[in-house]
């Protein structure tokens, strides 16, 4: 059997995932619960195959956890105008054009048919958004613990340390994430913006609006002599 992960996986997930798992590591092993030491008896080539598979699954299975975090977040740390509007006050003469109109995953479907090259620029740096703020949520969780260390520990000057740091690169994170989520976007609509392909293909099958909810029916009249 072969594992294959892409670029995609590999930046949106596996990366965030090693950070994950090196705080479950420390946080398992402070608690005594494994002893890392012991490591070094392993099979070197077992170690790094289990080491990728869990930082994949690791951060897979907080994608969706840091999505709803993120829909919370407060304003100041998703930094930037919208992606669409930035695009229309560059280019107002495309206001009327379709690909401004449909959802963005059917123009970058566009895209990777009609230009493949700018396909994968753009998923970079979509899996590198991804990947930026769901190390984020990593590093507060990792504030956290150098929190409790702060409290339970004997260095805790160092972990002081750990915590404003950690707490910086949070921040950090965060806005840089959504900063180059941000790119992302915006790069979708120029290229699609330049490629007559794409607002051609989207302009012959334009969505279709979504259905309105039909009002509710009128109550009916009350019986005669009711009060």
């Amino acid at each position: 059997m072969s594992l294959s992960l892409g670029v995609f996986d590999i930046f949106a997930y596996s990366l965030p995932g090693s950070l994950y798992l090196a705080l479950l590591l420390y946080v398992l092993d402070r608690a005594s619960w494994i002893d890392l030491a012991q490591v070094e008896d392993l099979n070197s080539t077992l170690l790094i195959a289990g080491s990728i598979v869990s930082s994949y699954l690791l951060g897979q299975l907080t994608y969706a956890p840091r999505r709803f975090l993120g829909r919370r977040m407060p304003r100041w740390l998703r930094p930037g105008r919208s992606a669409r509007r930035e695009f229309l006050d560059r280019f107002p003469a495309a206001q009327s054009m379709t690909f401004v109109q449909v959802d963005q995953a059917v123009v970058f479907a566009a895209i990777e048919v009609k230009a493949p090259d700018s396909a994968v620029e753009i998923s970079r740096l979509r899996a590198s958004g991804i990947a930026v703020r769901n190390a984020g949520i990593a590093f507060l969780l990792a504030a956290v613990v150098a929190a409790v260390e702060l409290v339970v520990g004997h260095e805790r000057g160092f972990a002081a340390f750990c915590v404003g740091a950690f707490l910086a690169s949070f921040v950090g994170a965060t806005r840089g994430g959504h900063e180059l989520s941000r790119w992302s976007a915006l790069k979708t609509f120029e290229v699609a913006f330049w490629l007559p392909d794409v607002e051609a293909t989207l302009a012959a099958s334009p969505p279709t609006p979504s259905p309105q909810p039909q009002p509710a029916p009128p109550a009916p009249p009350a019986p005669p002599g009711a009060t």
